[in-house]
């Protein structure tokens, strides 16, 4: 789906934080959670989650753009967070990973991440944003249709 850029009225507010490489592990535990058990689980384990944001961060997915991601911490434990990079082949941002802990879903988080987000990246210069999303995924079809996302090519997953 892509997303042209306007500026975001963000209707809640949570203090948010920038994306830093020492959030690794905790990003981790939070992909592992968000995922475990939904229609993008393929089984993969902890460490499996650990080696996607290692991914992530070192640009398996485009050079990783810590200034436009964005995390919402309670205590120990990242409830929310908004992963961004840069991605060569629509030339521009890319949503890499959004998720949000379960128990926290359904609250509006994720959609104040990725509207911070936009905003960040317009005041960036940005005037696109990219991402993939499955097919039957639809809490998150229906967040980014919400948002002014419009579909693109189908990608098949091998």
């Amino acid at each position: 789906m892509s997303l042209s850029l306007s500026r975001q009225e963000l209707r809640a507010s949570w203090t948010c934080d920038t994306v830093r490489l020492e959030d690794a592990e905790d990003l981790a535990i939070l992909l592992y959670a968000a995922y475990r058990g939904t229609i993008d689980d393929d089984g993969e384990t902890f460490a499996d989650a650990q080696a996607e944001i290692a991914k992530t961060f070192s640009g398996a997915y485009g050079r990783f753009l810590p200034e436009a991601s964005f995390l919402i911490r309670e205590g120990e434990f990242i409830l929310s967070a908004c992963l961004i990079s840069w991605y060569e082949p629509t030339q521009s941002p890319f949503v890499v990973f959004m998720m949000t802990r379960p128990e926290f879903k359904g609250r509006g988080i994720g959609r104040f991440l990725l509207q911070t987000a936009i905003n960040r990246l317009l005041d960036m210069g940005h005037s696109t944003l990219s991402l993939i999303v499955t097919d039957g995924n639809l809490h998150a079809q229906q967040l980014y249709r919400n948002l002014g996302f419009t579909p693109m090519e189908t990608v098949k997953d091998d």
